[in-house]
């Protein structure tokens, strides 16, 4: 038993070592690099301390977009309660809806037992349904959704940004120092040189895919997986009202906190009902109401008769 409980505790902590690796890998760089640009590239070129200031105001929104966009909840549903999906079980596979004037499919979710808003899609690494679903972030450790997507553009544009100005400025102190190309702070402006060369691309690459999806109303999920391929897009309100939609509108409120309060409620309720079963026979929905009513009638009416007497 002991050996058994050991592998099982190595075999998650590996594989939650797995999944964190990405998104501590992306911390070191971002904050190493940063670093380095600010103790020894920044202080060399700038005479005056505006460049410095904006530039850690820059650097500031980055951080706080990326923080946002890892710790943010992107949009999850909880898991139906026993109570609730045995009254909704899956009769069929998909129901058909009607969004704008196109038909749309809501799959049934084998896990969160319930049938799926249209955009939504189950996470099988953060394993819960996410509303608007973009896809699974490795380097945030943290799903893209209707929440935090926001979030995430922003930071792919602002450390954009932040990679340009720091480039920019190892560059001019290279160009000022080619005779000390020994030094400490000449090796260190070509190694940020280097490293974000090899960054750019794919970020630069991926910025302009989000662009593209945004202007078309469309998500990472649905583009990959061909939805609305032949059909008219009902979520496409046009490219000016998607980036409004995207940037500007405010952040929608938590999903599971919602549930949680009905769920509540309707707990509450069952709890209040109490029945007697026989054992050859389970009482119904309609039986069960029925038979509230019933006492509350007599309860009533015992009532009025001690009042009468």
């Amino acid at each position: 038993m002991s050996e058994s409980k050991s592998q099982l505790c190595c075999s998650r902590f590996a594989s939650t070592v797995k999944r964190l690796l990405p998104s501590m890998v992306s911390w070191c760089l971002l904050l190493s690099l940063s670093t380095i640009y600010f103790l020894f590239i920044c202080p060399s070129i700038t005479k005056t301390v505006l460049i410095p200031i904006a530039h850690g105001i820059l650097f500031y929104f980055v951080c706080t977009n990326f923080v946002l966009a890892t710790f943010m909840d992107p949009g999850k549903y909880d898991r139906a309660l026993v109570e609730e999906y045995e009254n909704d079980q899956e009769s069929t596979y998909y129901k058909t809806v009607e969004i704008r004037g196109t038909s749309g499919r809501m799959k049934w979710c084998q896990t969160c037992q319930f049938y799926r808003p249209p955009r939504c899609s189950h996470c099988s690494i953060c394993d819960f349904c996410i509303d608007t679903f973009d896809h699974h972030c490795p380097w945030l450790n943290n799903c893209v959704g209707r929440r935090n997507y926001r979030y995430f553009i922003q930071f792919l544009i602002s450390v954009l940004l932040h990679m340009f100005v720091v480039f920019g400025f190892s560059f001019y102190y290279l160009s000022l120092n080619r005779d000390r190309l020994t030094e400490l702070r000449t090796i260190m402006s070509i190694v940020l040189m280097i490293f974000i060369v090899l960054l750019t691309i794919p970020i630069c690459g991926l910025t302009g895919f989000h662009f593209v999806l945004i202007a078309k109303g469309k998500t990472t999920n649905e583009q990959v997986t061909g939805k609305f391929k032949n059909n008219m897009n009902p979520f496409d309100d046009g490219c000016f009202s998607n980036c409004l939609q995207t940037f500007i509108a405010t952040t929608y409120p938590k999903l599971r906190r919602v549930i949680k309060k009905k769920v509540k409620q309707v707990s509450q309720k069952k709890k209040s009902r109490k029945y007697e079963v026989r054992s050859d026979q389970k009482p119904t929905v309609h039986q069960q109401n029925s038979d509230v009513e019933t006492s509350k009638n007599k309860a009533t009416y015992k009532q009025i008769t001690m009042t009468s007497v």
